[in-house]
């Protein structure tokens, strides 16, 4: 056979040449736009934090994503619980849409290790001339000093890509004292806790499902156990212990009590815009507020938030809150559509169902007050709570006691021989009503199994004993079985046993 020629042969060397370059461009491409896929993230789905994950999972299919943060209805602020004792600043980025008042919080590690930008470098460095561009959020905090606020406000800013609208303050006991609103709350304690009160005694907290109250919970939620990871449990603990905190919280307080009572307890940076913070609380609503952390990872006892994940998590977020239907949106149009069938409130204009009802039996009938709640909850009040009246014995008269002249007065359709006082309420409602023996018959209907033997109904006489006997039963009627069954499950997955006596 004829050997194919010079010209042949370097042609045919050429092509297999030409051949093997296009696939190594080919198989180039190809890998640059993986790596890149994979290092993006681009298509994180936090759908999944729902469940209540706090990892970011990617779900492989869909459009490229890119983190753009859509701030037109979102007001951003930070919160910080000031620990004298451990020196170290626990904070919450909150985001709120004004438009639904969907509320997402994100817990922000105490030591986290950030990478930031050059011109906060440069006003890091004025205090601290060592500091890279990787700072850790704790050293910040000790080199500023009164300015730290402010400062680590500016590196959340450069870190999220938010515009914040100020930062809020409380110290360790204010917002003990803040979390102490909530009488007990639903915690589930996976092994024995040991803690020192604040005498120096030390407490344990049994593990499984318990209640824990104020104190107990402060503790939970800045104990640090010297692990590796130890900063990542103790915020996983309190985003488990919020979640059923704000449940409790919005169960036995109105908006406007909450509102009032954080606004006596935080110091805010003169920037913040609270215009309309108290329509903002009488807005929210438990199942509305998710709690999450700040994305990133944990290595050495060291949190490393990564700003490009964290950025598409809060894009993801403000995305999902813009278009979500939320339980107040429905709750308000219920309320519209229901207002012309409702008694309207005396010529001072001021309607109770705008705030918070304590009811208290202060006639020795067992089951009053509950009946009470029942009835002027279907007419749309906010009961808060409801508990026994003994310090002066039977009123004969109903008493109801707001904070500000002209409140209560449409309460007089139901309690039409009741007296209106006006004092201070410290127990976190907003209006007390003592129900007495002239307000047995409930809502002016047929009541005549409450009713005693000198209001002259068709019931059965009931002497001085069997009065005070019945009244024994009372606290179990009104605080028990009857009323937990009435209670939905919280949005949180789980149904929660209120107590409502309170514990004065």
């Amino acid at each position: 056979m004829e050997k194919p020629s010079l010209i042949v042969r370097f042609f045919s060397i050429l092509l297999r040449i030409l051949v093997v370059l296009v696939l190594m461009v080919v198989i180039a491409v190809a890998s640059f736009e993986g790596v890149t896929y994979y290092l993006t993230g681009s298509l994180y789905d936090l759908r999944e934090f729902a469940g209540g994950s706090n990892t970011i999972t990617n779900t492989g299919s869909g459009e490229v994503q890119e983190t753009k943060i859509d701030e037109t209805n979102m007001r951003s602020t930070l919160f910080f619980v000031d620990s004298a004792d451990s020196g170290k600043e626990y904070m919450a980025l909150n985001m709120l849409n004004t438009k639904n008042y969907v509320l997402d919080i994100l817990l922000i590690p105490t030591n986290a290790q950030v990478t930031v930008g050059q011109s906060i470098l440069k006003e890091i460095q004025k205090e601290m001339p060592e500091a890279k561009n990787t700072v850790n959020l704790s050293d910040v905090s000790r080199a500023f000093g009164d300015e730290k606020y402010k400062m680590i406000s500016s590196i959340v800013e450069n870190v999220t890509g938010l515009t914040l609208s100020g930062y809020d303050v409380m110290t360790q006991e204010n917002f003990t004292s803040f979390l102490d609103m909530a009488d007990e709350v639903a915690y589930k304690v996976d092994d024995d806790f040991s803690y020192r009160d604040e005498k120096g005694v030390l407490q344990v907290i049994k593990g499984g499902q318990t209640e824990v109250d104020s104190e107990e919970a402060a503790a939970l939620l800045t104990y640090l156990d010297g692990t590796e990871t130890q900063e990542s449990s103790r915020l996983e603990r309190t985003n488990v212990y919020l979640q059923s905190f704000f449940s409790t919280l919005f169960e036995e307080n109105s908006g406007s009590a909450i509102y009032r009572k954080y606004t006596s307890l935080v110091q805010s940076s003169v920037d913040r815009d609270r215009s309309n913070e108290e329509q903002i609380f009488e807005q929210l609503d438990p199942d509305d507020i998710t709690i999450r952390i700040l994305q990133g990872s944990e290595s050495d006892g060291v949190f490393t938030v990564d700003s490009q994940i964290v950025q598409l998590q809060i894009s993801t977020l403000a995305q999902q809150a813009e278009n979500t239907t939320t339980s107040s949106d429905s709750k308000s149009e219920k309320d519209s559509s229901s207002e012309s069938d409702t008694r309207t409130s005396t010529a001072s204009g001021q309607d109770s169902k705008d705030y918070s009802i304590e009811l208290y039996n202060a006639a020795y009938v067992a089951g009053l007050a509950a009946q009470w709640e029942a009835y002027l909850e279907e007419e749309g009040y906010t009961i808060s709570l409801v508990d026994s009246y003994q310090d002066e014995g039977p009123l004969s008269t109903t008493r109801i006691v707001v904070t500000e002249e002209g409140m209560g007065e449409d309460l007089l359709t139901y309690f039409p021989d009741a007296t209106i006082e006006v004092d201070d309420i410290d127990t976190g409602g907003d209006i007390q009503i003592y129900i007495g023996t002239d307000s047995t018959d409930v809502g002016g209907a047929d009541g005549s199994s409450y009713s005693s033997t000198e209001d002259g109904d068709d019931g059965e006489d009931v002497t001085d004993e069997d009065e005070s006997d019945s009244y024994d039963d009372e606290e179990d009627t009104d605080s028990g079985d009857e009323e937990d069954t009435s209670k939905e499950d919280s949005g949180y997955g789980g149904s929660y046993n209120f107590d409502t006596d309170s514990a004065e």
